[in-house]
């Protein structure tokens, strides 16, 4: 299978991400969105989602992911919608990713044409207590299953370029969603965990346990990890030079410190200190760089022009 990222891989250049998606349209003012999360405005107003798509494809992002983090059908369900209108958001949720997309080769027919990640969140964020970020839940391998496959199916058969499983804190979820992955062959996809420290999952298991089981997974087409405090990158990112093996993916949260009690976070990296550090974690072995929570289109902007890309380049002129 080709690597979706391979115009970039095999010209040398970085792959770059964009930001929060949920997190910007809470900053926009779109708050109070319940379980789905950004995936609630799929429905109500598409306009918003396609606005930040937007904004961060012309700030130099190479990758947009789908409103669809939260959108479980099993969490799509418990809302009041039956089946098939709940694979119908799904689907609409790329559609509106694919839109933007077109959108933008249009006003930039020289740029590399941007990739959509389906975007799947742990099963923790059904949750909304916290635990994607801690995977303290105690759940059988059947509950996530359960929990996992119908969405993966119905993103697989969708245009987005990849799957991207991401905030992944618990090693038994890793596994079910490995095994998941490897019964859709046709469809790339990205596993992302999230870590307490460098070797460990935010469960407490040994990261180096889930990496070495990816290796079996032949339709992953990178893995790293998202949403941990940017002073961790550089450490967990060695533990992923020496166990990964694909290309490596780094995406963390603009701020060092996230309460989970009064959910508001703390030592927050400004676009400019972001960017440095990014140039950090590109320089020691990451391939595909970018930010999770509370980075904003402002934070890629300053990225963009932080390695030799003429993909950034071209977006932002």
């Amino acid at each position: 299978m080709s690597s979706p990222f391979a115009p970039w891989l095999n010209a040398g250049e970085p792959v770059l991400l964009d930001g929060g998606l949920g997190t910007e349209l809470e900053r926009r003012g779109y708050r109070q969105l319940g379980v789905l999360w950004s995936a609630a405005l799929v429905r109500t107003n598409e306009h918003a989602i396609r606005a930040v798509h937007h904004d961060y494809l012309e700030a130099g992002a190479n990758v947009i992911s789908t409103a669809t983090f939260q959108a479980a059908l099993p969490t799509l369900r418990s809302t009041g919608l039956h089946r098939a209108e709940a694979e119908d958001l799904l689907r609409d949720a790329v559609a509106i990713a694919a839109l933007e997309r077109t959108q933008f080769v249009r006003r930039h027919p020289h740029a590399k044409v941007p990739l959509i990640a389906a975007s799947v969140g742990p099963f923790g964020a059904s949750l909304m207590n916290g635990s994607e970020y801690t995977g303290a839940y105690d759940v059988s391998r059947a509950q996530l299953i359960s929990h996992h496959v119908e969405r993966l199916r119905v993103l697989s058969e969708t245009e987005a370029d990849f799957i991207a499983c991401e905030t992944i804190p618990s090693l038994p979820e890793a596994l079910v969603l490995m095994d998941l992955l490897a019964a859709l062959p046709h469809a790339p996809a990205w596993i992302s965990f999230t870590c307490r420290d460098a070797t460990h999952l935010a469960d407490g298991n040994d990261l180096r346990e889930a990496l070495i089981a990816a290796q079996d997974v032949p339709n992953l087409c990178a893995i790293g990890v998202n949403c941990i405090a940017p002073h961790l990158a550089m450490s967990v990112l060695e533990t992923l030079l020496h166990y990964a093996s694909a290309p490596i993916i780094v995406y963390p949260n603009a701020s060092n410190v996230w309460d989970l009690t009064t959910r508001q976070s703390a030592d927050l990296l400004g676009p400019e200190a972001f960017a440095q550090e990014s140039r950090r974690w590109w320089q020691a072995g990451a391939q595909i760089v970018g930010g999770c929570c509370r980075t904003t289109p402002d934070h890629i902007r300053a990225m963009a022009p932080s390695y030799p890309t003429s993909a950034t380049t071209a977006a932002v002129q």
